[in-house]
């Protein structure tokens, strides 16, 4: 499946304390490194804030920030020690948790990093990015009911379309394809646009033997974002299960320019040229599926 990528949550950033008379300089060069940030402007940003925080070290927003940029240029040891600064003058901001679980994550101490997400998604309405990061820690690590809790939690506080994917995906690795397929109707409801939404609606309609519902929201995922290039695999497989030949080997054949060492798609387009009585082409397909399968060329 795939997993949430723990990254700064824009969503959480929090706002500089109110300026004080003494304080006019360093908040400008905060502004200015907040203004740097934004562009991309990573190193410029970072001195910055530095700065700012040689005339005003109790800002942990400012802390924050710093770290923040830190984690933008991969810098996560000196990140998580600007992190654990600003916990040390706010230490129940979830936003500040959240993000030392990111660095600590990414550090590869991760269960350093699952203490810091409870934390925070335990703090006020919690924190659906930190329940994100912990359901998709549960889910590589095959703990399946903690998985389903923590992204529903997610979801209680932010119901958006990338969290009922994810709980999803969950239930979709169980087989429970029916689950999978509400939650992905519901990432939808959520955004109509939700190219995955679709595509993971239709993997599961196909999965339950609904192979005309499935074509039509793999076209309609495939039309949202021409990068999900699996598509064209899968719906050429619908379309021979459905008695559609000719319109499956055109899918399968579209499937083959993304993924032309793939055995799954050579043998079921072997399957699909038998069935158009192309026996030639069938050979030909068996034996580049049979090729294939000894070099390890199957798709994901």
């Amino acid at each position: 499946m795939s997993t949430p990528a723990p990254e700064i949550n824009p969503a959480t950033d929090a706002s500089p304390a109110t300026d004080t008379n003494d304080g006019l300089g360093s908040a400008e060069l905060f502004r200015r490194g907040r203004a740097a940030e934004t562009e991309g402007r990573f190193e410029e940003a970072r001195q910055a804030y530095l700065l700012a925080l040689g005339s005003s070290p109790d800002q942990h927003p400012w802390h924050y920030r710093h770290g923040c940029v830190l984690m933008k240029m991969n810098r996560c040891q000196d990140a998580e020690a600007v992190f654990r600064q600003a916990l040390k003058l706010a230490p129940d901001s979830p936003a500040y948790l959240t993000n030392l679980g990111v660095c600590l994550d990414r550090l590869g101490r991760r269960e350093e990093a699952v203490r810091s997400y409870r934390k925070s998604a335990h703090l006020g309405e919690g924190s659906a990015v930190a329940c994100h990061n912990l359901g998709a820690i549960y889910a590589e690590e095959g703990r399946t009911e903690e998985a389903i809790r923590a992204f529903e939690a997610a979801i209680a506080v932010e119901p958006d379309a990338e969290g009922w994917q994810n709980l999803g995906l969950v239930h979709f690795a169980q087989s429970d394809f029916a689950r999978a397929l509400d939650c992905f109707e519901r990432s939808v409801e959520c955004d109509a646009g939700y190219a995955r939404g679709h595509y993971y609606a239709a993997l599961c309609l196909m999965k339950s033997g609904i192979y005309q519902d499935a074509c039509h929201r793999f076209e309609l995922a495939w039309k949202l974002d021409p990068r999900l290039a699996r598509v064209p695999f899968h719906l050429g497989s619908c379309l021979h299960k459905l008695g559609r030949y000719d319109e499956a080997r055109f899918s399968l054949e579209q499937a083959l320019d993304f993924f032309p060492e793939d055995s799954r798609i050579h043998y079921q387009l072997a399957l699909t040229c038998d069935a158009l009585g192309l026996p030639q082409e069938a050979r030909l397909h068996y034996s580049q599926a049979r090729a294939a399968r000894e070099a390890g060329g199957t798709g994901s």
